[in-house]
């Protein structure tokens, strides 16, 4: 089948025949449209499905990203019409009983940067080796997925409610691509997974997907979250000489802005705003305040985690030992200024009464200076506190509150160092251990980001992690069973005695409780962040 066609709802789709690693066979659709362009009046509005076409699309070629900002080249790349997603699958098959999991991957880069698109960076051949139909795809970034203006031409979130269009195409289209709509499993990392558990938190997405996978991130981190959005708004119409308190006026300027104009200025207004902790993005997640509309998320994803308030599906969350390693490709100057000072309640993104400080004070640098570390870098501490900061303490907080009201759930630490640890290789980290996002190298094919060829034991790595990941897409279950090689440990969910946890190394072992008096640290300060909800 030299270009196989799919005829779906609507209209036909023109793919090709690819080849992974190993030779083995699959299907490739790409560009597939999930929603309208969101173009003119569509901007910063709610994704409307796609519309049918006539004849055959061409389905060969990959489709714009969103429009953003481009790091390397400090311009802006990407285009408004961009709600499209991808299509792998190891066969073509419409009998029921033959129907695949399905594994949707939700792209990282803190709401404000990157893509589904591109398989140079996202190649699907590791899991749709493993008989899986993986989708990937697109969502509004930055200013134009996440401004909130608190009306119904701008409710906040639209780039959440793109992740969930495309799950409804998902749920009407998959079978026509050997996918079982029945058994979806939603995953991602960093700012993936953290959009991952807003899907969990948000009633629009109930029933579209049936297990969620949380690779380092989680709704709580205050880098996903926001209350900022029209602040943020209305300083853009100021740096444009425009004064707009009036929420529609502000919308119909916004509008307006031609579209790279608009993310540049938004991205200045955001160079403005330091934040806390150590990485900040800006336009992010926010709480509606809904009066006409039907919000994504109305309360805080704590008190929703806390109440049980979230769709009950198998569960999958965990993180890498350094995520603090991030740090370092920042130019290294707050890491260097912790070091120095070693104020580490400047960097907390809580607010914290005056007459705790030094009690707190004292406490923090008893755990991170005065702590055990098997790494030898004079700011190995500095990176434990912002591993916690900006990821670790998030998510194991989410995991608890999560595990408190949900069966299965299971845990893991991803500490291996291998050719394959993808951000160490993007970000040209030259440091033991690792960094954050570095599993989803042994996921996500990455050609671009690999750092000379794969070891062995690089190769086993990457055969458990997708053995993990698509078990668990297929059974809920991660190990279903064990054997002498690649899945040498039975995965123990979280149990009301405790947080077990997987230890993805060279070796797979279980472990308990991680890393004790760092999480107890974070545990309180949400807590007591939150005690007022």
């Amino acid at each position: 089948m030299s270009s196989p066609i799919v005829d779906l709802n609507e209209g036909k789709l023109k793919g090709k025949v690819c080849k992974t690693l190993n030779k083995i066979q699959y299907y490739s659709f790409k560009g597939v449209p999930y929603a309208k362009p969101p173009l003119g009046e569509l901007r910063f509005s709610v994704p409307v499905p796609s519309e049918p076409w006539k004849g055959i699309r061409d389905a060969t070629k990959n489709c714009n990203i969103c429009a953003q900002f481009d790091r390397d080249t400090n311009g802006i790349i990407g285009d408004e019409d961009c709600l499209y997603l991808n299509v792998y699958t190891p066969k073509l098959s419409t009998t029921n009983s033959t129907l695949l999991p399905v594994m949707v991957y939700i792209h990282g880069g803190g709401f404000v940067f990157g893509s589904g698109t591109d398989d140079v960076i996202h190649g699907p051949d590791y899991l749709v080796e493993k008989d899986v139909v993986l989708v990937s795809l697109n969502y509004r970034l930055g200013v134009l997925g996440f401004l909130s203006l608190d009306c119904k031409e701008a409710p906040g979130n639209v780039g959440l409610r793109d992740q969930v269009e495309a799950l409804r195409w998902v749920q009407k289209n998959i079978n026509k691509f050997g996918g079982d709509p029945k058994n979806v499993t939603i995953f991602g990392a960093s700012a993936g997974a953290a959009s991952v558990e807003y899907l969990l938190l948000s009633p629009i997405a109930k029933g579209l997907f049936h297990k969620a996978l949380a690779q380092s991130g989680s709704s709580l981190l205050h880098w996903a979250q926001t209350n900022k959005a029209k602040e943020f708004a209305t300083k853009i119409a100021s740096l444009k000489g425009k004064v707009l308190q009036d929420n529609q006026q502000l919308l119909t300027f916004l509008k307006s802005l031609p579209i790279k104009d608009l993310i540049a200025t938004s991205m200045l207004v955001l160079a403005a705003d330091t934040g806390r902790g150590g990485i900040n993005f800006g336009f992010v997640p926010t709480i509606e305040n809904p009066v006409d509309w039907e919000p994504f998320i109305d309360k805080s994803p704590y008190e929703l985690l806390s109440r049980g308030e979230f769709t009950k599906v198998p569960f999958v969350s965990g993180f890498c030992t350094r995520e603090g390693l991030l740090m370092v490709a920042r130019g290294e100057n707050v890491l260097n200024k912790l070091v120095k000072e070693k104020d580490f309640i400047e960097y907390l993104p809580f607010e914290i009464d005056s007459s705790q400080h030094t009690e707190l004070e004292n406490k923090i640098k008893h755990i991170y200076l005065d702590g055990k570390n098997k790494y030898q870098d004079e700011d190995a501490f500095a990176i434990d506190f912002f591993t916690d900061v900006d990821f670790l303490g998030g998510v194991y907080v989410a995991t608890t509150l999560i595990a408190k009201h949900n069966s299965p759930v299971y845990f893991y630490e991803f500490c291996y160092d291998g050719n394959l640890n993808y951000l160490k290789n993007k970000l040209n980290i030259n440091r033991q251990g690792a960094c954050h996002g570095d599993e989803n190298g042994y996921l996500i094919k990455s050609d671009k980001y690999t750092k000379g060829q794969p070891s062995e034991t690089d190769k086993l790595v990457r055969e458990r992690m997708a053995e993990m990941w698509t078990n668990f897409a297929r059974h809920g279950d991660p190990t279903p069973k064990t054997d002498s090689k690649v899945i040498t440990t039975k995965w123990e969910p979280l149990a009301e005695t405790g947080m077990t946890c997987l230890l993805i190394d060279d070796k797979l072992t279980m472990q308990d409780n991680v890393y004790p008096a760092r999480m107890k640290l974070f545990e309180s300060l949400y807590k007591n962040a939150y005690a007022s909800e």
